[in-house]
């Protein structure tokens, strides 16, 4: 398969992670990949997954020869003239981007208070940051395919949380941080940051709502967990040399555990 790049202009959306684009804000980017990108697309019209794309698309020529299942309609996009479309579903992976992936300057989207989390956004955007890979559907009536936006629904946000579920799991975490309190083996400056931390997690609620923010905000300001030298990996401190990855707060999961429907 040949291999081409297309500049493209593409909509970008009103503010981070929202699904509005009234202000005809657009950005160019270029597309490096297969001239041609095949789409397997859900045919089956009882399915709840009918029109939507499998999330694999195929340019190889052992691929494009693999049998399709009876629920698969292949279609082909010519990416030089859907760049976008072929941007957002290719699979072949770009080392550039990886690069610039770690060099973009990111800003602060909502300033939380020492100790709690930030939520930050960047300007030096990209495709991926605005659609969703995992949402492309076709409509078989139109010919047409609909690329989802990656808002803050399609990021795993909880739109819907409330204050007492964002209680339910705060109060969930100070149980789990009992232990941490008192330890006569650990050093006072252990001690003070697990005690600061639940303190903190008492105060997310009330300052949260006093700054007008909603629960499913608060949430992503939750507080940084110290670090713990026995237990380094736990650390959500994004300076913390130990600490292995951020985790989030999945709320979804914690609040049915604390109701027990998990």
């Amino acid at each position: 398969m040949r291999m081409i790049s297309k500049t493209f202009t593409y909509p970008v959306w009103d503010e981070w992670r929202t699904n509005s684009f009234t202000q005809g804000r657009t950005d160019t980017f270029t597309y490096n990949g297969p001239e041609f990108l095949t789409f397997e697309v859900n045919n089956d019209s009882n399915s709840e997954d009918y029109g939507k794309e499998s999330g694999w698309c195929l340019w190889l020529k052992q691929d494009l020869e693999r049998p399709a299942g009876a629920d698969v309609t292949r279609i082909t996009v010519d990416c030089k003239e859907n760049p976008l479309l072929c941007e957002i579903g290719n699979d072949c992976g770009r080392d550039d981007m990886i690069s610039k992936r770690r060099q973009r300057e990111w800003q602060v989207l909502w300033d939380a208070p020492d100790g709690y989390m930030d939520v930050e956004y960047t300007e030096d955007l990209e495709p991926r940051d605005i659609y969703n890979d995992n949402n492309i559907t076709y409509n078989f009536e139109t010919g047409e395919f609909t690329i989802g936006v990656r808002d803050w629904a399609a990021t795993g946000t909880k739109m819907d949380l409330t204050w007492q579920d964002l209680r339910d799991v705060r109060d969930q975490d100070l149980n789990d941080t009992d232990a941490k309190v008192g330890q006569t083996d650990a050093p006072d400056s252990i001690q003070q940051a697990w005690l600061d931390y639940r303190q903190r997690l008492r105060d997310l609620p009330t300052w949260t709502q006093e700054q007008g923010y909603e629960p499913w905000q608060a949430v992503q300001m939750w507080p940084v967990m110290p670090k713990d030298m026995r237990e380094p990996d736990a650390s959500s401190d994004p300076a913390d040399p130990y600490r292995d990855g951020a985790f989030p707060v999945d709320v979804t999961v914690a609040a049915q555990k604390v109701a027990g429907k998990k």
